[in-house]
């Protein structure tokens, strides 16, 4: 039997929360060193159209604190929570990064849509590096996802929007596994995020001969709907639009899908937490560097636990565990989701959902 990581004494966490950063440097302790105080930081849509997700997950966050300062093996650290804003904006993320660092946070999560996470990590990889525990997926492995599920639906070319700046590596990824399903990308448009409208990308992808729209990581996805209708290459025109990422303010019509994970941004955000205490319940320190070593023995283990007791419970036995949280998904040995299942909902012309034309996908 392996060495339990700390005594079975009852020792807890002290906690602080921030609900919000508005003030940077609150903490002395450096980055990426033990002392004495971990620091954990969200990025989640606070305000926005996602707010209301968002909310429910930093009070999510804050709900399950007290279970880990009753039952952490981590005696005299304090843990403070540190929330930002990023809501779909890249520059928020940028910024919110930068507050994150000022605050000396050790770990973040987040943000909640994968056109985020790219920025989100080079914000917290300068030295000394904070520890990141994404919430999404890389793109890539969605438009993989979203390939087979296109085909599957009857299409052979597609037409790809994604925000201004995403790595080439989407459409390739994209491309590559249509053309193995001997589909085609027609093109692949970008648009900025923010904008409040989108006329020339919707001239775009309506001189494309697809059939089929992916649109992923928008803003206002719904104001790119729009667009696409204005110059008759929408759902009108006979196209089906698919919608990846934020899908808040979608209007719902026949020939639209959506397409959302099936766990909530809630369950998905307290699972990370909950990985990230175990892996430093495990390292017994709130050193950052120190702490992610230790998430494959948290997540890659033999035998499967659900919460934060009976891993905790686990990890005291055996020194490993694998938790499957309320997310539904895997983890790979640094913590970043696996096999995320996601539900794609088609509608019916009265707006209610047309459960033979919905159904589950799993990317990655």
């Amino acid at each position: 039997m392996n060495a339990r990581p700390t005594s079975r004494t009852h020792l807890r966490f002290v906690v602080l929360v921030v609900a919000l950063v508005t003030l940077a440097a609150c903490t002395t302790g450096p980055i990426g060193q033990a002392d004495g105080e971990l620091v954990i930081g969200t990025m989640l849509p606070l305000t926005g159209q996602q707010s209301e997700a968002g909310q429910a997950a930093r009070d999510a966050i804050e709900s399950r604190l007290t279970e880990i300062s009753a039952a952490t093996e981590l005696d005299g650290i304090e843990l403070r929570v540190v929330h930002t804003d990023v809501r779909s904006d890249l520059a928020l993320v940028r910024a919110a990064g930068q507050e994150l660092r000022d605050n000396n946070v050790d770990i973040v999560i987040g943000p909640p849509n994968s056109p985020q996470n790219d920025l989100a990590a080079d914000a917290l990889t300068d030295e000394p590096a904070a520890m990141y525990l994404p919430i999404s997926q890389p793109i890539e492995d969605q438009a993989v996802m979203m390939a087979e599920a296109i085909i599957v639906d009857g299409h052979q070319v597609v037409t790809l929007m994604l925000p201004a700046g995403t790595t080439a590596a989407v459409p390739s990824a994209m491309e590559r596994r249509l053309e193995e399903l001997d589909g085609a990308l027609a093109s692949a448009v970008e648009f900025e995020p923010a904008a409040e409208r989108f006329d020339p990308e919707a001239a775009l992808v309506a001189a494309d001969d697809s059939s089929a729209v992916l649109i992923v990581g928008a803003g206002s996805p719904q104001a790119i709907v729009d667009g696409l209708e204005a110059v008759g290459a929408g759902t009108e025109a006979g196209r089906t639009i698919y919608v990846l990422g934020n899908t808040a303010s979608i209007r719902p019509v026949p020939g639209l899908r959506v397409i959302e994970p099936l766990a909530s941004l809630s369950d998905r955000v307290t699972d990370r937490l909950i990985v990230a205490a175990l892996a430093a319940a495990l390292a017994g320190t709130d050193d950052p560097g120190t702490i992610s070593t230790k998430l494959s023995s948290v997540v890659a283990g033999d035998t499967s636990c659900p919460s934060f007791s009976t891993c905790l419970t686990r990890l005291r036995d055996d020194g490993t565990a694998r938790f499957a949280g309320a997310g539904n998904n895997g983890f790979a040995e640094d913590g970043a989701p696996i096999e995320v299942p996601y539900r794609m909902t088609a509608f019916t012309a009265d707006g209610e959902i047309n459960n033979e034309s919905s159904r589950m996908l799993t990317s990655g």
